[in-house]
């Protein structure tokens, strides 16, 4: 096992009102507390800078289970962690004989190890959101962005979610940017590689997405695997046959056993690699034959829960409305407009 990042770097000042003049005020980070005579934290990107006074901090403070460190004697660094990761990593030192000094689980949500190293200086592995971490990255009007697809229906229909926005949104194909092969196998995965692979190309900010039909008397196919069904030809009229054969195939004739639900996974991606994953969902049940030239995919065979017609005959603002996409996309503007 090896970390995947740093979610702290230390230093150390006796002077913390000096200190706070020239990082606030000269390299212009903001303070996100303060305890004086103690330390000051700063954010900075995706990670935190804390500066604390060593005489206080090589002192335990009453009350408190962190352990103490400071320039006078042991250092301390934090690794960042996930909450599944940080388990392992409880268990992966424990097998190297590794004492776990103290954990933590902080008032505002996530959780802390500490342990040492053989130096003695104090390490930690902790999740980000003990520090409130990712503070999102925003999208400014005027500002471009990557939509990372080929597909012109799915371009069409995201246009139309940013254009209240002002982002001026320009395609992947328009930019000659090819498509990453999909090996990912959830939609997270796969919308993450594609928004990945148009920023690094494009060194913009991109978004993409990867989205599916998933049917529950099939298993959950075509899931990931809806776009392929269609051919290298994208015939969906066929891809929709071929979920019907399938269906009839098992005996899934009524309503009750046709249920499925979309699924719509939408990444953005900085050039720099920092990432947000958003994902949404529509329940609903599949009808024969299709109904509707509206929409792309399988939208014709598609009734959402509490409606009669299918996402293929409802008007764009009606789908819009209730889609998949749409409300990964209401999860995307609260975070980054």
């Amino acid at each position: 096992m090896k970390p995947s990042g740093i979610l702290e770097t230390v230093l150390y000042a006796e002077d913390l009102a000096e200190a706070r003049r020239f990082y606030e005020g000269i390299l212009g980070l903001e303070c996100m507390a303060e305890e004086a005579g103690r330390h000051l934290f700063f954010y900075c990107g995706t990670q935190m800078l804390l500066i604390f006074n060593p005489q206080r901090t090589s002192e335990a403070k009453e009350g408190s289970a962190i352990p103490p460190h400071g320039a006078l004697g042991p250092g301390h660094l934090c690794f960042v962690a996930s909450t599944v990761e940080l388990d392992r990593w409880r268990a992966h030192l424990e097998q190297h004989d590794v004492t776990i000094e103290s954990e933590m689980t902080w008032s505002g949500g996530g959780r802390s190890i500490y342990f040492r190293d053989p130096a003695g200086n104090s390490l930690e592995f902790a999740e980000p959101k003990i520090w409130n971490l990712p503070r999102p990255q925003r999208l400014r009007r005027g500002e471009k962005l990557v939509v990372a697809t080929h597909n012109p229906g799915k371009l069409k229909e995201i246009n139309e979610l940013l254009t209240p926005f002002g982002v001026t949104a320009i395609s992947a194909g328009s930019l000659g940017l090819a498509e990453p092969e999909e090996t990912e196998a959830t939609f997270g995965g796969n919308a993450r590689l594609k928004a990945e692979h148009a920023a690094a190309a494009s060194g913009l900010p991109a978004l993409a997405d990867d989205s599916g039909l998933c049917v529950d008397a099939l298993g959950g196919e075509p899931g990931v695997y809806s776009a392929r069904w269609a051919g290298p030809a994208k015939d969906f009229a066929l891809a929709m046959r071929f979920v019907e054969e399938k269906l009839q195939a098992v005996g899934a004739r009524d309503s009750e056993r046709r249920s499925a639900h979309f699924v719509s996974a939408l990444c953005i991606s900085w050039p720099d690699r920092y990432q947000l994953i958003f994902e949404g969902r529509v329940d609903g049940f599949l009808v024969w034959p299709p109904r509707g030239a509206n929409g792309f995919g399988y939208d014709p065979i598609f009734v959402p829960a509490g409606h009669d017609q299918t996402f293929g005959e409802m008007g764009g603002q009606e789908k819009y409305a209730i889609s998949h996409r749409t409300r990964a996309f209401r999860k995307l503007v609260d975070a980054v407009f």
